[in-house]
């Protein structure tokens, strides 16, 4: 059996009035709500199972238009805080609790699609982990529209699913009929690259308070972040971009047919934040030149990246089981796999 989760479209927010369950999607988050639908024609889905936000059930209904099948509405899977008086961990156990209700009505090659918010995403990772939840469990970042397939829970070590990812427009370019074309694979390395760019930019940006909690304001976070506390909305950002950064070193290391375990090393390198910002910047760089030791800097720049984790007092060991391992199919990346290392 497989599940699916998707995040709804894109919100259209209105600054001048508050987030809301009601909020529509936008012109742009329509049109990638089609595209899914016909990315997800081919998966013979079984059913729809979605949150009761109204961006959402827009999102299912539209998919839906290719698809066909019953949608139900799920109230567990509504987003964090929709439940008076309910933290982190009561959010992902009842998304946990709504996952195991489903997997029960279902047989084995049935195919389940969930529409839910962004924050879902780190419960259904959670329950295809066997994680127990905690308050402590890492936020997953989740793209708009982007579905991710979960297979059914294993007792295996490595549990193998796919995953559509999309790295801003580069996953599919958008024609004038809405038509999903893959990029080269050369575009896809290149976007690798411009990704980790942008992450390393934003650990420099996490250094002044004002900008990370504007940053948490465009996530819709930034209640949380003040009940954190400036010390700790710091920690959870670092986490939240470390365990990005991990993976997309991971990623190029496959794109670029290097071995990960002759990059990855636990040894740090005695830097402060101002050092680990100025070696993200310098070895990211070098990345992009066509004469660079790829190997000897993706290693410089792991080395960087547990460095930073240390000094920001995460655990290495969490953001390692956290990261999502991207294993090239027949040659090529975006037609992948991924595997969970647990």
């Amino acid at each position: 059996m497989k599940i699916i989760y998707c995040h709804h479209a894109e919100r259209a927010v209105d600054k001048r009035k508050r987030r809301s369950q009601d909020d529509d999607i936008t012109d742009n988050g329509f049109q990638d709500a089609q595209l899914v639908a016909e990315l997800l024609s081919k998966e013979k889905i079984t059913a729809i199972y979605t949150s009761n936000f109204y961006r959402c059930k827009k999102t299912a209904q539209i998919i839906n238009s290719q698809l066909n099948v019953p949608i139900f509405e799920e109230e567990r899977f509504n987003e964090v805080g929709s439940v008076e008086g309910e933290d982190w961990k009561d959010c992902i156990t009842r998304n946990i609790d709504a996952l195991n209700n489903i997997m029960a009505k279902y047989n084995d090659d049935a195919t389940i699609l969930c529409v839910a918010g962004g924050v879902n995403l780190s419960a259904f990772v959670c329950w295809n982990l066997n994680i127990k939840p905690s308050r402590d469990f890492p936020f997953m970042g989740a793209t708009n529209c982007a579905p991710i397939m979960f297979y059914e829970c294993t007792p295996t070590k490595y549990r193998e699913f796919k995953f559509v990812r999309e790295y801003h427009d580069a996953r599919y370019k958008k024609s004038k009929e809405h038509t999903i074309q893959l990029p080269t694979f050369g575009e896809m390395k290149t976007q690798l690259k411009l990704e980790l760019k942008a992450k390393a930019d934003l650990v420099q940006l996490f250094t002044n308070r004002y900008r990370r909690e504007e940053y948490l304001t465009k996530l819709g976070e930034v209640e949380r972040a003040l009940d954190m506390g400036e010390m700790e909305s710091k920690k959870y950002l670092a986490n939240k971009i470390s365990i990005d950064m991990m993976q997309l070193i991971k990623d190029i290391c496959l794109t670029e047919n290097i071995e990960f375990d002759t990059v990855r090393t636990t040894t740090a390198l005695d830097l402060n934040e101002e050092g680990c910002i100025k070696n993200f910047v310098t070895y990211i760089e070098r990345l992009f030149y066509l004469d660079t030791n790829l190997h000897d800097t993706l290693m410089l720049l792991y080395s960087t990246l547990v460095s930073y984790i240390n000094y920001n007092d995460l655990v290495y060991d969490e953001i390692e089981k956290m990261c999502i391992i991207t294993e090239k199919e027949e040659g090529s990346f975006y037609h992948g796999k991924l595997i969970y290392k647990l």
